[in-house]
C-alpha cells in the first residue's frame, strides 16, 4: 500500500472517528449476587491461569488444554444468551438471575415500560418488560414476564467484576450478529481485552449489529461486559463494563433512565504522513483541536495520559473516549513540550457503504475505495501485543501447521494471488475456491506454488458451482495430500488456517454449528391467497424493485417450476445465488407476464444496519452464500486467503475455507462434504476438455 493511500485513509479516519451502535410489573430491588448456586460456572485450572491472563501459550499441550476449557465454556454460556426483539429493533441479552433479569444495551431496550420478546436458546419465545437504563454506559435492564419463571430454573450467568479485567486477558463474546436466527445458535467469538477504561472495555472479539446487549464472558463464565458498539478497526469492539450495571442496579430496577447515549468522538485533526510520529497535518477550523490551540506541525506525544507514538495510536486512543470529556494533550511544538486541554467533540456521519453499492435511499451510487482506509485498517494492520492474532500467540500453533502446511499451495495468475488451494491427492490434484479464480478473462494454466518455492502449472479439471469448488491438476508426483477429519467440531474448538509459510496464517474458533447459508434474495414480502402466492410489499433497492414487480402480483412459476405455496417459493428462489437471473411468471390483473430478475443479497433490504457495518471488516468474498452446509468460525481472512484447508489442533483438515462472509465470520465447507466430492471432481468436465482443446489449438496457431 502506498504512503499516499495510507495517509488518505488516516485522514478520513482522523477527521471522523466513528463508533457505531450495534443494533439492529412487580420488580424486586435485590441485586443478583455473584456466587448464585444455580448460575453457570467453570473453574479455570491452575495450569491455564497464566495463558488466559494473557501470557503466550508455552506449548501445544497448553493449547489443547485451553480448547477443552473453551469448548465447555461455550456450551454452558449458550444457554444464558437470548435474542431480543423490541418493536422493530433486534439485539441480544443475557439472563443474569434465576428470577429472570436480563442485561442488554440501553439502545436495544429503549425507554422503560416497553414490551419485548426474548428468543431463548431452546427455541421458546417469552415476553419481557424493559426497565431502566443508564444511557451514559449504554446499559439497559429487562425482566422476563412469566409467572413460573423461577421454577423453570433456566441457566443464568453471574456478574463478574470489570474493575479486575486486565489487558490481554482472554474473553468470549456471545450474541446474535445480524439478529436472531432459528437455525443458528448464539454465535461464539474468542478474543482478548485490548483496552480497559473505567467507562468502557474493548476487545478483539468481532461484533456487528444484532450483537448489541450480548455478554462478554471471562474464562470462568462470569459476565464482565455487555456489547455496545463498534469502531473502524476489527479490534474496535466496545463493551459496557459490568460494574456500571451493578452501580446503577437499584435505579434501573425502578425503571429510571438517565445519562446520554455514547456518541462518536471528534477531535478535528488529520495526519499520517510521518509513520514514526503523530504529526498534525491539518486542523479543522472551529474543531475541538482548533479551540484547544493545536496547530499544523504539532507532534502529539500523549493524549489523556496515554503515550502516543504514531498517528494510528492517536486514532485508537481518541476513539475510546466520549464526546464532552475533557482530556490533557501533551505535544511538541518547535522542539518544546507543552500541555493543552481539549474537550472532545461529537461527530456526525454515515456508516461507509460498499463500493458502487446502490444506496437504499436514492438512486445515486455510493463509491468507497476498498484499496484505501477501510481495507487497510480492517485487515492489513499488524496485531498488537494484547490481540489474539499477535505473533506470540499465532506462532505457538506452528507445530500444528507443520503437519499440513506442505499440503497447501498459493494459486496466482502470474501477477497476483487469487486464492489458496489444498492438495487432495499425491498425483497432483488441487481443490480450491472457484469464484475467486473463474472469470471470462481468466486463462489457464495458473501458477500453483508450494512452501518450498516449487511452482507448477495448474490446469482446469472440473467445477462444482453448487459448492464453489474448482479442481486443478498439476504435473507432479509424490506431493503430500491433506489428511481429512470428518468428525463434528464442537463450539469453541481451535481452528488454524495455514498458508504456504511455516507459520500459521490465522487462528480462530468454531462459532456456530454447521448450517445452510441461503442464496439470492428477491426482496418482497409475501402473502398467500386462494389464487396463489401474492406480493404484499416490494422493498426499495432490491431485485424485485429493479425488475419492477408490483404489489398484488401473483407468482405462478420460477423459471419452469410451478410454485405450490409461500415456503416453496422462498426455497426455490434461494436455491439460486446472488447475481443469478431468474424468470418469474406472474399474474398481474387479468394478464400473465414473464419478469426477469437478477437476485440480490440480504443487504439490499432497507434498514439492514448490520450489513452496512460489514464495510468495517475489510473486503468480503464475492460468493459468500448459497451453501448447503458451512462451519462458521471467527478467523479473520481476506478473500484471496480462502480456498485452503482449515485445520484442527491435531493438524487434520476439517474443511476448506470457502468465504470471508461478514465482519464477524468466515465459512468453511466441512470435510464431510468435501471428501464425497474429490473422486467425482477428478473426472474432467466435458466443457473443460473442449475449452482446453480450444486453448491448445490457439497456442499452435500463435506459434
Amino acid at each position: 500500500m502506498s504512503q499516499s493511500t495510507k495517509s488518505l485513509g488516516l485522514r478520513v479516519l482522523s477527521l471522523l472517528t466513528i463508533f457505531i451502535l450495534l443494533t439492529i410489573s412487580n420488580v424486586a430491588l435485590a441485586q443478583p449476587q455473584p456466587g448464585d448456586e444455580q448460575a453457570i460456572s467453570i473453574e479455570v485450572s491452575e495450569k491455564l491461569e497464566s495463558f488466559f491472563a494473557g501470557q503466550a501459550p508455552s506449548s501445544v499441550d497448553e493449547i489443547e488444554d485451553s480448547q477443552v476449557h473453551v469448548r465447555e465454556l461455550a456450551e454452558m454460556v449458550q444457554k444464558t444468551v437470548v435474542g431480543i426483539g423490541v418493536g422493530a429493533a433486534q439485539g441480544s441479552g443475557v439472563i443474569i438471575s434465576r428470577d429472570g433479569y436480563v442485561l442488554t444495551a440501553a439502545h436495544v431496550s429503549g425507554r422503560p415500560g416497553r414490551t419485548a420478546r426474548l428468543f431463548l436458546s431452546d427455541g421458546r419465545i417469552v415476553p419481557a418488560r424493559t426497565l431502566g437504563q443508564n444511557k451514559t454506559f449504554d446499559a439497559g435492564l429487562m425482566k422476563i414476564q412469566v409467572d413460573d419463571w423461577e421454577n423453570e430454573k433456566w441457566p443464568h450467568a453471574d456478574m463478574g467484576d470489570s474493575a479486575d479485567v486486565e489487558l490481554g486477558q482472554w474473553v468470549m463474546a456471545v450474541g446474535h450478529p445480524g439478529g436472531y436466527q432459528e437455525d443458528r445458535n448464539p454465535v461464539v467469538r474468542l478474543g482478548r481485552i485490548v483496552h480497559t477504561y473505567k467507562d468502557v472495555l474493548t476487545s478483539d472479539c468481532t461484533l456487528i449489529g444484532g450483537d448489541s446487549g450480548g455478554p462478554l464472558f471471562s474464562m470462568d463464565g462470569r459476565v464482565v461486559g455487555i456489547h455496545s458498539r463498534i469502531g473502524p478497526e476489527l479490534s474496535h469492539n466496545v463493551h459496557a463494563p459490568i460494574d456500571s450495571y451493578k452501580e446503577g442496579w437499584e435505579r434501573m430496577t425502578k425503571e429510571e433512565e438517565w445519562g446520554q447515549m455514547p456518541g462518536a468522538p471528534f477531535v478535528g485533526v488529520s495526519g499520517g504522513a510521518n509513520p514514526e510520529q503523530a504529526r498534525i497535518e491539518e486542523v479543522i477550523p472551529g474543531s475541538p483541536a482548533s479551540k484547544a490551540g493545536i496547530k499544523r506541525g504539532d507532534v502529539i506525544i500523549q493524549f489523556a495520559g496515554k503515550d502516543i507514538t504514531t498517528f494510528d495510536s492517536l486514532v485508537n486512543v481518541v476513539g475510546i473516549h466520549r464526546p464532552g470529556e475533557k482530556v490533557s494533550v501533551k505535544l511538541i511544538r518547535d522542539k518544546k513540550e507543552m500541555d493543552v486541554e481539549l474537550t472532545i467533540g461529537q461527530a456526525s456521519g454515515r456508516i461507509p457503504q460498499a463500493p458502487e453499492e446502490e444506496s437504499r435511499f436514492n438512486e445515486q451510487p455510493v463509491r468507497t475505495d476498498y484499496n484505501s482506509w477501510l481495507s487497510y485498517i480492517a485487515t492489513f494492520k499488524p496485531a498488537t501485543i494484547y490481540q489474539r492474532n499477535h505473533d506470540e500467540v499465532v506462532n505457538a500453533f506452528t507445530p500444528v501447521v507443520s503437519k499440513a502446511g506442505p499440503s497447501t499451495v498459493k494459486i496466482s495468475d502470474g501477477k497476483r494471488q487469487l486464492a489458496l488451494g489444498v492438495i487432495v491427492s499425491n498425483d497432483g490434484y488441487i481443490l480450491t475456491k472457484a469464484s475467486e479464480i473463474l472469470s471470462e478473462e481468466m486463462e489457464f494454466p495458473l501458477t500453483c506454488e508450494d512452501g518450498r518455492g516449487n511452482q507448477y502449472e495448474g490446469v482446469f479439471v472440473s467445477h462444482r458451482p453448487k459448492y464453489d469448488l474448482l479442481m486443478l491438476k498439476v504435473d507432479a508426483k509424490k506431493l503430500k495430500s491433506i489428511k481429512w477429519n470428518t468428525d463434528p467440531q464442537p463450539l469453541g474448538s481451535w481452528l488454524i488456517s495455514p498458508s504456504i509459510s511455516e507459520q500459521p496464517m490465522a487462528i480462530g474458533v468454531v462459532s456456530a454449528h454447521p448450517r445452510s447459508i441461503r442464496g439470492g434474495l428477491l426482496g418482497v414480502f409475501l402473502g398467500e391467497t386462494p389464487d396463489g402466492v401474492r406480493v404484499e410489499q416490494v422493498f426499495p433497492g432490491t431485485a424485485a424493485a429493479r425488475a419492477k414487480m408490483q404489489r398484488g402480483d401473483i407468482i405462478l412459476k420460477v423459471n419452469e417450476i410451478e410454485i405450490m405455496d409461500r415456503a416453496h417459493l422462498i426455497d426455490t428462489v434461494r436455491s439460486h445465488l446472488p447475481g443469478e437471473k431468474i424468470t418469474l411468471h406472474v399474474r398481474r390483473g387479468e394478464e400473465e407476464i414473464a419478469i426477469d430478475a437478477v437476485l440480490g443479497r440480504e443487504e439490499d433490504i432497507a434498514g439492514s444496519r448490520a450489513v452496512e457495518q460489514q464495510n468495517l471488516g475489510g473486503p468480503l468474498s464475492t460468493r459468500r452464500s448459497g451453501f448447503q452446509s458451512v462451519l462458521q468460525h471467527d478467523t479473520i481472512l481476506r478473500p484471496e486467503q480462502c480456498g485452503g484447508p482449515v485445520l484442527n489442533i491435531k493438524g487434520q483438515a476439517i474443511g476448506i475455507n470457502i468465504a470471508r462472509a461478514t465482519r464477524v465470520a468466515s465459512y468453511a465447507l466441512p470435510a464431510s462434504v468435501i471428501v464425497e466430492l474429490i473422486e467425482e471432481m477428478k473426472v474432467r468436465d466435458a466443457d473443460a476438455a473442449t475449452e482446453q482443446s480450444s486453448t491448445d489449438e490457439s497456442d499452435e496457431t500463435d506459434q
